[in-house]
């Protein structure tokens, strides 16, 4: 759809906006005198759009260097039809009416070409590069999720079925492995947060708890934190990510072998 998109407005504009432009010049007696002039300025338009459509916008976003570039180009572009501008254009006597050449200053016309060719080129050249880093972001957002997903799916598969069973106000809650996000000390407590469901705070201390999950399968990754190995999306120097928790988890100096 995206390239669909791109192919029509850059045919529009070439085929039909582009041509129109020429119009505001005197098309009968430009055509029937100054034919060459036509395909001149009409080439230049072209190659205005071209420069705002493809070139310019990528050094824009480019870095500082290539920004100055783009700048000096487009200063450039200016200067040249300013140059154009000044040019004077006379035409034969009108031997029907008998009336002296007459001679066009087309100023406005050359600058008509150019701020409609350049800057419908720069928008448009803007818009489709935003599009694109949109599109792109969103591919990699699905990438992600796509990943995280599979990871989920396996990450239940390895601990599917298994429990464990802590008390919570005075009486046993059996807490499916694959449910628990992570597990947080509070105090003297134990917090297990758990997908979709209420946390369960048991008074166990993290470290006792810790011997009830299966070993290899959680692991303590501060002195307050318990993290299924299978939810550990992305690890940095002092934090981790985990899937399905917003806020990434410190990770302990003391813990950092843990993680190994």
């Amino acid at each position: 759809m995206k390239g669909k998109l791109e192919w029509w407005v850059d045919a529009f504009v070439c085929l039909i906006l582009i041509p129109s432009l020429i119009s505001v010049f005197p098309v009968n007696e430009w055509v029937l005198w100054r034919a060459s002039d036509v395909v001149i300025y009409l080439l230049w338009t072209y190659l205005c759009w071209e420069l705002g459509r493809h070139v310019l916008p990528r050094m824009f976003q480019a870095g500082k260097g290539r920004l100055w570039t783009g700048v000096a180009i487009l200063f450039l572009t200016v200067v040249l039809t300013f140059l154009m501008s000044l040019r004077k254009v006379s035409f034969p006597t009108d031997f029907v009416t008998d009336r002296p050449p007459r001679l066009y200053m087309y100023q406005q016309a050359v600058w008509v070409l150019y701020v409609a060719a350049m800057g419908c080129g720069l928008a448009t050249g803007a818009l489709v590069r935003k599009i694109r880093t949109l599109e792109a972001l969103r591919d990699d957002e699905d990438e992600r999720t796509a990943v995280r997903e599979a990871v989920q799916s396996r990450a239940a598969e390895a601990v599917a079925g298994e429990t464990v069973t802590v008390k919570s106000d005075y009486k046993d809650v059996t807490v499916p492995l694959a449910a628990i996000q992570y597990v947080e000390a509070r105090n003297n407590y134990a917090c297990l947060h758990l997908d979709h469901q209420e946390d369960v705070v048991s008074q166990i201390p993290l470290k006792t708890l810790l011997e009830m999950l299966p070993e290899g399968k959680f692991v303590r990754i501060h002195r307050s934190y318990i993290v299924p190995v299978h939810r550990i999306e992305s690890r940095r120097a002092a934090s981790v990510k985990l899937i399905g928790v917003d806020t990434p988890l410190p990770v302990g100096r003391a813990h950092k072998d843990n993680l190994k």
